[in-house]
Formats: structure tokens, C-alpha cells, sequence
């Protein structure tokens, strides 16, 4: 290192939660994890407990670390600080995490930003561009070379969400229903979503999807099982996936018309567009953009974001 002190980034999505610790040079020393943050999902004091969780088991991993009774955070100087959060989207919410930041002492310098920015940083080789992630939700952010931005999607799966996780999944189980009922058959569909549950029979859907103990995250889980019936050619999974790739699409384009990007770089995060979601995705952007980059470590973009700050002045108070 080049002083003592470490950079520490976290990555919260509607699914788990990421932190990375690493040296001042951006180094990775240590990794941990913990459940879902994302404050409109879980809470502020939910999401505040699983980045907690996810810091001290990246802490407890750096070797020769110094235990003690409280935080590890206090025996282990964070110089910054970058937290790439879903749900953050709105000044209220970064205010929250911020307040709670500095209550914790966490670090001096740092960020809270809406995950997609990780994604951004980490993709895009000069700063600027198109980046695009679907996990449990969906959003899409650009960025121009003069620094404007604009943002497209991230509503939250009541509101939005087209070509998330939780969309895909919810398609999948209307499908379901129509076929039972026989008016739209699709025997594979529902066999396979029975199997992905351990479900009996259909009318068993209604008392598990409806369950207060099943979660968003439940839900949208069962994305990959509709994304591998599409792989083996089942038809209305086929036109599930063909439809989140074309509202994904949608979202990268309307970005593009909105701060007149010509061939931007794209950056693509999150679990659905680790697979074929991914190619139908650029299939449909394609030639608008200049090239397409799959960032499959997003905590990395946070290490870079909050490399930037130990240039800058500390948060205020």
C-alpha cells in the first residue's frame, strides 16, 4: 500500500449484498456478502444490517486483521468509500444511507450511489456511455461526455421493470395460469415452474406466490428456469425472453435519443444479462452502439469511484 488505509466498496442489490475491501492502489484483499439492501424491499434498518453483514466478513477476511469487540471498520481505517445501492433513487434515499454513514463513522470520504453507476464506472473505458443492468429489477443509465446523464427505468417491479428478473418471472407465471385454465396452452412451461418449486399442482401457486414469507427475490428466481425452457426452444418462454430483450433495448435507445450519444460504449450488469438475454439484448441494439461489455465483478466499479475520492474533500457532516 501506499499509506495505511483501505478502500472499501459495496454493491447492494434487491438479492444480495457485496463488499470489497482492497488497498489504496485498488488491490483486492477480501470479499464478503449478506442479504438483499435495497431500502425500498427491505427497509433502511434491513438494508443498513446486510451491508454490515457483507462489510465485517470482508473485514474479518484481510489477512492479519486486528479484532476487536466493536465494528471492524473502527480498527480498520477506510480512506473511502463507495456504496452502489439499488433502491437508491431519489436525494431522500442517498440522504438516508448517508446519515447512517457517517452515525457508523465508516469513513471520512465516500459515495452512495444508485448501483448502476458501478456498472458504468466499471464498463465504460473513458467515464461516459450507456450502462444497462437487469437482476432482480432493471435500469438503465447514460452518461455524455460533458458530464449530463439520464436515467430510464428503475421504477421498481409495481411500476416497471420491463426485462428484470421479477417481469420475466411474472410473465412466466401469468403464462402459467392461462394454460391451466386451457386458454393458452403451455405444458412445458408449467412442468418446469412446478419442478423449480417443488409444487405438487398448479392451484398450489396461489397459497406459495402469495405466502408472506415469499420474497421479490423468490419471485424472480424463477427468471433462469424460464430462460433455460427458451434455450430449449419452448415457445412462450421464447417470446418472454424475446420480449424483455426487445424492452431492454428499448431502454439502452431511449437513453441514447435523450442525450444524443452516436455509438456509445454499453456496460451491461446483473444476473440476466449473464446468459442468452444478453445477445438477444445487443442483437437488438446493434449497430447503435459501438461495442458491449458484460461487467461481471460490479463491486470493481465502486473500487474505481472511490479511488476518485482520495483526491476529494471529505463528505461534509
Amino acid at each position: 500500500m501506499r499509506e495505511n488505509g483501505l478502500l472499501l466498496a459495496v454493491d447492494g442489490g434487491g438479492t444480495k449484498t457485496l463488499a470489497l475491501v482492497t488497498d489504496l492502489d485498488g488491490k483486492v484483499l477480501a470479499r464478503g456478502s449478506g442479504p438483499s439492501s435495497n431500502i425500498h424491499n427491505v427497509g433502511l434498518d434491513e438494508s443498513c444490517r446486510a451491508m454490515v453483514t457483507a462489510i465485517e466478513r470482508a473485514l474479518a477476511e484481510i489477512p492479519g486483521r486486528k479484532r476487536s469487540a466493536g465494528p471492524g471498520w473502527r480498527t480498520n481505517r477506510i480512506a473511502a468509500a463507495c456504496f452502489g445501492l439499488a433502491g437508491v433513487d431519489a436525494p431522500g434515499d442517498e440522504a438516508e444511507i448517508e446519515r447512517w454513514v457517517r452515525q457508523e463513522t465508516i469513513a471520512e470520504r465516500f459515495l452512495v450511489v444508485n448501483d448502476v453507476e458501478l456498472v458504468l464506472a466499471g464498463g465504460t473505458p473513458d467515464g461516459w456511455g450507456v450502462a444497462l443492468v437487469a437482476g432482480t429489477g432493471s435500469i438503465c443509465l447514460g452518461r455524455a461526455r460533458d458530464g449530463r446523464t439520464v436515467r430510464v427505468g428503475g421504477w421498481g417491479p409495481l411500476l416497471s421493470d420491463e426485462g428484470s428478473a421479477y417481469e420475466i418471472a411474472s410473465a412466466a407465471l401469468r403464462a402459467v395460469t392461462r394454460s391451466v385454465d386451457g386458454r393458452d396452452p403451455a405444458p412445458g412451461l408449467v412442468e418446469a415452474v412446478l419442478r423449480h418449486w417443488s409444487l405438487t399442482d398448479a392451484t398450489a401457486l396461489i397459497r406459495f406466490v402469495h405466502a408472506p414469507s415469499t420474497t421479490a427475490a423468490d419471485i424472480a428466481g424463477l427468471a433462469v428456469v424460464v430462460l433455460h425452457q427458451a434455450q430449449q426452444g419452448e415457445p412462450v418462454s421464447t417470446a418472454i425472453l424475446e420480449r424483455a430483450a426487445r424492452e431492454l433495448a428499448r431502454q439502452v435507445e431511449t437513453v441514447m435519443s435523450r442525450l444524443d450519444l452516436q455509438r456509445p460504449p454499453l456496460a451491461m450488469g446483473g444476473g440476466m444479462l449473464n446468459g442468452p438475454l444478453r445477445d438477444a439484448t445487443v442483437k437488438a441494439i446493434r449497430p447503435a452502439i459501438a461495442s458491449a461489455t458484460y461487467v461481471s465483478d460490479p463491486p470493481l466499479g465502486a473500487v474505481v469511484l472511490a479511488r476518485r475520492l482520495l483526491v476529494a474533500p471529505p463528505a461534509a457532516s
